[in-house]
């Protein structure tokens, strides 16, 4: 189960039995905040309706000193978008059209030699299955 926090929105992945049967106060690691998280909820309305309250009373307090508070979880960190890699995409994009564009201008048929070579493969490939299949029949006969 995917829970987040209210406050920090750091994302945390639970076993959901762990929450089981009538849910429990969870203590996010980032920020501290605390919240009742319900052991029934679905993963999608978990990240866009957020849980109950942040505010936790005095007994429920309480409650959560005599069990852990903090279930075993995994923090699921935020990968951010790399300004290198974006960088990179775009100029290999440029060379692609470029390349494109090149073979346009300058009428270069390479497309029409790959045709060639990939026929020639094929009426080879073509040639030497029939003579195996010629040689397997003189054999057996």
């Amino acid at each position: 189960m995917l829970i987040s926090c209210i406050s920090c929105n750091s994302k945390y992945l639970v076993n959901s039995a762990d929450l089981k049967p009538n849910g429990r106060i969870v203590e996010c690691v980032t920020c501290g905040n605390q919240w009742y998280q319900a052991g029934t909820v679905n993963e999608e309305e978990n990240i866009l309706i957020p849980p109950f309250s942040s505010i936790v009373s005095q007994t429920e307090k309480e409650e959560t000193n005599l069990s852990s508070r903090n279930l075993p979880s995994t923090y699921v960190k935020e990968q951010k978008a790399s300004i290198l890699n974006s960088i990179l995409i775009i100029i290999f994009i440029i060379i692609i059209i470029g390349g494109f564009w090149l073979i346009r201008y300058f009428d270069l048929n390479s497309f029409v030699l790959f045709k060639f070579y990939v026929e020639e493969f094929y009426f080879n490939l073509k040639l030497i299955v029939d003579d195996i299949a010629k040689i397997i029949h003189s054999i057996i006969n």
